[in-house]
């Protein structure tokens, strides 16, 4: 038995070691994380999306050693663009995987990015996104509660039909299918098209059944879509860049330890730089099946282009009545800065 002064100290040492050494376990215990990435695209056919996805998967959990866990949910198992978009926000959903248009409604400031023609190239589109803009870029979306971890040009949308779009006179009357997307619309009308919105489910038998003409898309959809089989003619019209974003809840991020959030902003580089790469890879290759199948390809020359351009300038002056002067001009000044 120990006597009540000894017994005392004994037993207060007990406890100084106990808080001690269950300290030092605690802080040597790393913490783990369980982050879902969700998308409304497919997760088949080895697109540069759904590749990117599981490259990004890959990265963080072999740079965190396991102790982050990155679950893959695509094909809308988690739900539509709008919904993992509002998931994300309220903290339900970790990441989200999806092109700029359907996040216009929560980032008004993303409808510059449907204004046609306002890149030369992809490369330009890169360049102005990794450049002083970025940080613009983030402020919007912070202020959405979204912190974003990825934003990468990877298509063009381009334009197939059943007749050959060499003039501007060709597209008078063209009955086109795109979007619901007024910005859009807008351009193809400025065009002399006749837009037509159209679920996308039912393009291909209206493409056979000649209910429209034409319709715009990356070539991925194209070839994926087999509207070959329906459209003759290929226009590289280069008219509205296709970018994937990939934003994260900005609580669950700011919340995570630094080196954490190193591992997450590392891993995103490099899945931009695997993502550019591949897609333009891509197009490469589906541009090249899409000429050996039969369709007829076609760039528009100087006439078309600053016809298309023209078109391109009604579409910007209705942004910048809805989203203001100042963002047109900032994303305008940068790709200009980015040709250089």
């Amino acid at each position: 038995m120990i006597n009540g002064k000894r017994g005392f100290v004994f037993l207060g040492l007990v406890a100084v070691l106990t808080f001690f050494f269950g300290f030092v376990d605690e802080s040597m215990a790393a913490k783990k994380y369980t982050l879902q990435l969700a998308g409304a695209y497919p997760s088949t056919g080895g697109t540069p999306r759904a590749l990117a996805t599981e490259k990004i998967k890959e990265l963080i959990e072999a740079k965190s050693g396991g102790n982050i866990t990155v679950n893959i949910y695509l094909d809308n198992q988690l739900g539509g663009d709008r919904e993992i978009l509002e998931g994300c926000q309220f903290g339900d959903i970790s990441m989200v995987s999806q092109t700029t248009a359907p996040q216009v409604a929560f980032i008004p400031e993303l409808a510059v990015f449907d204004i046609p023609m306002l890149f030369d190239d992809l490369d330009v589109a890169r360049k102005t996104f990794t450049g002083p803009f970025r940080a613009e870029l983030d402020e919007w979306y912070e202020k959405a509660g979204l912190k974003l971890l990825l934003f990468e040009p990877i298509y063009y949308r381009e334009t197939t039909s059943s007749k050959a779009l060499k003039k501007i006179d060709d597209f008078k009357g063209l009955k086109i299918r795109t979007m619901e997307n007024e910005y859009h619309m807008a351009f193809w009308k400025a065009l002399g098209a006749n837009p037509t919105p159209l679920n996308f489910a039912e393009l291909y038998v209206a493409l056979q059944q000649r209910l429209v003409d034409a319709q715009e898309n990356p070539y991925e959809v194209i070839w994926a879509s087999k509207f070959y089989e329906v459209q003759k003619y290929l226009t590289n019209t280069n008219h509205i860049a296709f970018i994937l974003s990939i934003t994260m809840n900005k609580d669950i991020y700011d919340g995570m330890p630094d080196d954490y959030k190193a591992i997450i902003d590392e891993s995103m580089k490099e899945a931009s730089d695997f993502l550019f790469d591949l897609a333009k890879s891509k197009n490469d290759e589906m541009l090249a099946s899409l000429e050996k199948v039969g369709m007829n390809v076609e760039t528009p020359n100087a006439e078309l282009k600053a016809e298309l351009k023209k078109a391109a300038a009604t579409v910007e002056n209705m942004i910048r009545k809805n989203v203001g002067d100042g963002v047109v001009d900032s994303i305008i000044k940068a790709s200009e800065s980015a040709k250089k």
